[in-house]
């Protein structure tokens, strides 16, 4: 191991604490506004931002787009942003932000999943699966044991909320892979952000409850501000510019980092209590995800695991 990587495994650990941080910061805001506002007003900050390195950095590309290409920026704004923030907000109001962030875990194993039946793309040496088949495992003990155990069912249909969600993550990730074929990821997540933005925008239009984001306090602001410019915009840049440096697949690794850090800071921020099948879940999850990972070789080259996050 060199030990210049000993930087970039820092960034990483950056970006997977913010990501982390973005499930009890959500499951505060959607306390004090719908799920369409918070989503509108973070993606709002994010495409802001977005906009204007893009303009600076890539304007005459800009002039290019071919209704092709808007297309599939409005695909993956209406399955990574719109579709999948909506579904993972909607949650946050049924289950608790730790049972969230550790069914979060399951993502590496649905994209694997899906890529072999999508694209054909299989694990070498076949015993990987395994990890796969923990991964599940983790999950349905959470989401089918921890709600009846703190006999909340309301606990059970947020996590079903959740899994479906990182289905429709899923569907982002892959379709994005295509199209960063011909777009730079810059593009594509600025695109696809700013056109989540605007369907989350017409959303909160539609459902009138405006009259809840003239009562928030300062805090509902900050942790926008957290979500949008820190949670969507620099880990990004920190996950992509590290994946550049010492690969994705060494990267995508530290992926399972999110589960921990969201756990702990649901813990930390919102005093959460947590049954032992919550903690069960989360030892088998990261398990079948270290098997899923372990030994470094794909028979395949691994690509980017997302374009922007949770």
């Amino acid at each position: 191991m060199d030990r210049s990587d000993f930087k970039y495994y820092g960034l990483l650990v950056i970006a997977m604490f913010f990501w982390g941080l973005s499930w009890p910061l959500s499951q505060i805001m959607v306390g004090q506004a719908t799920p369409f506002q918070v989503g509108f007003f973070r993606f709002l900050i994010a495409s802001i931002v977005y906009l204007v390195l893009l303009f600076s950095t890539n304007f005459k590309k800009i002039r290019t787009y071919t209704w092709k290409s808007i297309r599939d920026f409005t695909i993956l704004g209406i399955l990574g942003i719109f579709g999948y923030g909506t579904l993972f907000l909607t949650a946050m109001t049924f289950t608790t932000s730790s049972q969230g962030a550790v069914i979060a875990g399951i993502q590496p194993a649905l994209l694997a999943i899906s890529s072999y039946f999508i694209f054909g793309e299989k694990l070498h040496p076949k015993w990987r699966y395994f990890g796969i088949i923990l991964s599940f495992i983790g999950v349905i003990i959470i989401i089918g044991v921890q709600p009846f155990i703190d006999f909340n069912v309301d606990h059970l249909i947020g996590n079903v909320i959740v899994f479906i969600a990182f289905l429709f993550w899923c569907g982002y990730t892959l379709y994005g892979k295509k199209v960063m074929k011909k777009h730079s990821s810059l593009e594509t997540t600025t695109w696809s952000s700013f056109t989540g933005m605007l369907m989350f925008g017409m959303a909160a239009i539609i459902e009138n409850k405006w009259i809840l984001i003239a009562e928030v306090s300062w805090d509902f602001w900050l942790n926008i501000t957290l979500l949008g410019l820190f949670t969507t915009v620099v880990s990004f840049f920190l996950y992509f510019y590290v994946i550049g440096k010492i690969g994705a697949v060494r990267s995508g690794v530290f992926i399972n980092l999110v589960p921990v850090f969201g756990t702990l800071l649901s813990i930390v921020i919102l005093h959460q209590e947590n049954a032992s099948t919550l903690w069960i879940g989360l030892i088998i999850i990261s398990m079948g995800i270290l098997l899923l990972n372990y030994p470094k070789d794909f028979s395949v080259k691994q690509e980017e695991n997302g374009l922007t996050n949770k």
